[in-house]
């Protein structure tokens, strides 16, 4: 009987070494988690207690007995100042632990057990060990004093301080540790007890300390704690986050992407009630590369949309444990980004359209394709007042009768009446074939309606809205494919003006020309016929003739210039060049004197830029009424601009003239000869520049006309290449 207590001692004291070995091992290799090195410690300490245990047992000869003793003490001195330093850093207090406080942690609890050890050579403290017979059991017994007694009060007071501690981190911890938490203070308690116990000697022999064996239950419960809810998985601390009601996936994953917890609706998304444990990607294969690119992503059958949420799952020492995934769905708006995206794609479609019946099938494609409808047709409006289908889809086009509306005989058809009032509705369309016997119908201004069908008959609020911004696009596409027409007409329309100018422009100068030819002839036939003094005439005559065809030649110019395409209106020419030609010709024996200082710059014109510039100083000289009438000109740079300047020292223009100088109703009487300044104002419109006045101080007007710098690059060589700048050089005209 007595062999068998023993035993069973020897046997419990080898199962908690066991046990504790086991867990020491497993919690070193994970001692980067605050908490799992001080355990792991813990741990060995007590594999040594429960090896002493049975030594102590088991011992036959005093001598081993009284050297067994004083290791025991010392170990389960080591044991209780492991414990507060593993209550210390499981609580998140690991600063505390400086190297003077971890070694009188350790030191403390173990004194008596190194005095006794070490008691042959100071004998400061009472450590021998006798045999002892009780209720039949004989096994060795410590002889203790007043310092055993002393250690025994400063172990309780390190328990009870590892307990404080635990105790306040139970309180002011979150729900999903208190768990994990009580556990450990369960367990700890558990040894706390049974060794109180012995202490207190309520036990069948004072040989007998069953303190070891707890080791088994009490390493079994911190470890399951510890290695379950802290080491190893993350459900506890993820499981108060589930809500299982929650209409949304939810998975908790570990750092791994191993699920460890999740909720009804993730399980019937992924199909499946067997997740616990199983890695992400085995259950549904790309889905955690959807989920870290945090991206909106289709899954499940039918197909849905979700938006996954993630947040980190912290222990409470802060470390990351795992994640928390929730996908939103998001299966709606997605749906509505897919079709504002697919109609802002087929906008392309609709602004290249140029016949209404393209316009029809684009808005009959898009409305069974896009916005998932049964059928739909599009209801065009005719010169003579009826409504004819444009575009049918395929389901309807071979079922429906005779599509045409007309008003006199059908004014009660729903179609016609959603095109006369211009109000959405839903109803029966009568003849419209078996996909469409209810359908909604959009009206398109003046230009038709658009009817769609569901295949259930329903049509959401959000259908609806789309349906209505389909219909507003076809119209605007109908629009622009009228304006289109119009445009072409409108074109061919000047073009066969513009031919009917340049033939009758042609034969008008023709007549000219050939009326010159006569009157120069005559004119020559003459001179030899006439008096001397009246030669004056025969010469004006002459002069005139001439300046008749140049005009004819400048009008034939002006035309084409007028009529010409816009890349066939402008060339960079020299400024300085068409400058110089200008004012020669308009102060040539007119008496005024002219100082210029024209840079050499080329700007977009072409060859009547020296008319519109000559036609500005004939101005400038024809109405200089001073004493002695005098021009400038020079150039200003405008940035990518350059501005001539003629300014006289004449006697002004009004303000309200101003105005009106370029006027078409302006005579050449109030301006200058020639083509007047409307022509001045028509071509620099056309070179794409302006011409105004300014007052002149403190005499006279400037005029300034701005033309556009070419790009030097670009410049081709023209006939005026060759003329100097005339940079800051005057040159004077005199009559």
């Amino acid at each position: 009987m007595h062999a068998d207590v023993v035993g069973i001692l020897v046997a419990g004291s080898a199962a908690g070494a066991l046990v504790s070995g086991t867990l020491a091992v497993s919690a070193w290799r994970d001692r980067s988690i605050p908490g799992a090195g001080p355990f792991a410690w813990l741990m060995v300490a007590a594999v040594g207690w429960c090896l002493l245990n049975i030594a102590w047992l088991t011992a036959s000869d005093p001598a081993v007995a009284a050297v067994v003793f004083p290791l025991t003490r010392l170990t389960s001195g080591l044991i209780i100042g492991l414990w507060v330093v593993f209550a210390l850093s499981y609580t998140g207090r690991e600063a505390w632990l400086t190297p003077a406080r971890l070694a009188g942690l350790l030191l403390a609890p173990s004194l008596y057990g190194l005095l006794a050890l070490s008691n042959p050579v100071h004998g400061l403290v009472t450590a021998g060990v006798i045999r002892h017979t009780e209720t039949g059991l004989t096994l060795f017994i410590s002889e203790t004093g007043v310092g055993y007694v002393a250690q025994m009060a400063l172990h309780f007071g390190f328990i009870a301080a590892g307990y404080l501690l635990f105790g306040e981190f139970l309180l002011r911890s979150r729900n999903l540790y208190r768990k994990q938490t009580f556990v450990i203070l369960t367990a700890g308690l558990l040894t706390a007890g049974v060794h109180g116990l012995f202490v207190l000697g309520a036990t069948p022999h004072p040989g007998i300390d069953v303190t070891p064996l707890t080791f088994a239950l009490n390493g079994v419960l911190v470890g399951v704690a510890l290695l379950r809810y802290d080491f190893v998985s993350v459900a506890p601390l993820a499981g108060d986050l589930l809500v299982d009601e929650l209409p949304d996936p939810v998975l908790a994953l570990d750092t791994e992407g191993r699920i460890i917890d999740y909720n009804a609706a993730a399980a019937s998304l992924l199909g499946t009630d067997e997740l616990g444990g199983r890695p992400v990607d085995d259950v549904s294969e790309g889905l955690l590369d959807d989920v870290e690119r945090n991206e909106v992503f289709a899954l499940g059958d039918p197909l849905s949309y979700y938006d996954p949420q993630t947040s980190d799952i912290t222990d409470q020492h802060g470390g990351v444990r795992g994640r928390l995934v929730v996908l939103r769905e998001v299966t709606g708006q997605q749906r509505r980004q897919d079709r504002l995206e697919a109609l802002q794609a087929a906008t392309r479609q609709f602004i290249e359209a140029d016949q209404p019946e393209r316009v029809a099938e684009l808005t009959v494609s898009f409305a069974t394709r896009v916005l998932d409808q049964n059928a739909a047709a599009v209801f065009l409006a005719t010169d003579d007042g009826r409504l004819e289908p444009a575009a049918v889809s395929d389901v309807i086009e071979g079922t429906a009768s005779d599509l045409t509306i007309c008003p006199e005989t059908m004014s009660d058809h729903n179609v016609w009446r959603t095109f006369d009032s211009g109000e959405q509705r839903i109803a029966d369309c009568e003849g419209c074939g078996g996909s469409m016997e209810r359908a909604l119908m959009v009206p398109m201004g003046e230009h038709g309606v658009l009817a769609i069908a569901s295949a259930d008959d329903s049509y959401p609020t959000e259908d609806q809205q789309y349906a209505r911004i389909l219909a507003q696009t076809t119209q605007v596409a109908l629009e622009q494919v009228q304006r289109q027409r119009e445009l072409r007409g409108s074109r061919n329309s000047v073009k066969r003006r513009n031919d009917q100018i340049e033939f009758f422009n042609g034969a008008l100068r023709h007549s000219i020309r050939n009326g010159m030819l006569v009157v120069q002839g005559r004119a020559d036939y003459l001179r030899d016929s006439v008096d001397s003094g009246d030669e004056h005439h025969i010469d004006s005559i002459t002069k005139w003739c001439e300046r008749l065809n140049d005009m004819s030649d400048a009008i034939k110019d002006i035309n084409e210039t007028v009529t010409a395409s816009e890349s066939e209106q402008l060339e960079p020419i020299s400024l300085s060049a068409a400058m110089q030609a200008a004012v020669e010709s308009a102060v040539e024996d007119s008496g005024v004197t002219v100082d210029m200082a024209i840079d050499d710059e080329r700007v977009l014109a072409n060859h009547l830029a020296e008319e519109v510039i000559g036609s500005i100083v004939e101005n400038a000289v024809e109405h200089n009424t001073s004493d002695r009438p005098h021009v400038e000109i020079d150039t200003r740079d405008a940035g990518d601009w350059i501005q001539v300047r003629v300014a006289d020292n004449g006697p002004g223009i009004s303000d309200e003239l101003k105005t009106r100088m370029f006027e078409r109703s302006i005579s050449n009487d109030q301006t200058a000869g020639g083509f007047g300044l409307y022509f001045v104002s028509v071509m620099m419109d056309l070179y794409g520049g302006k011409v105004w006045y300014e007052d002149n101080d403190p005499h006279g007007a400037v005029a300034i006309l701005e033309f556009q710098r070419a790009e030097a690059a670009s410049s081709p060589d023209t006939a005026g290449a060759d003329v100097p700048a005339l940079e800051t050089q005057s040159k004077s005209h005199n009559g």
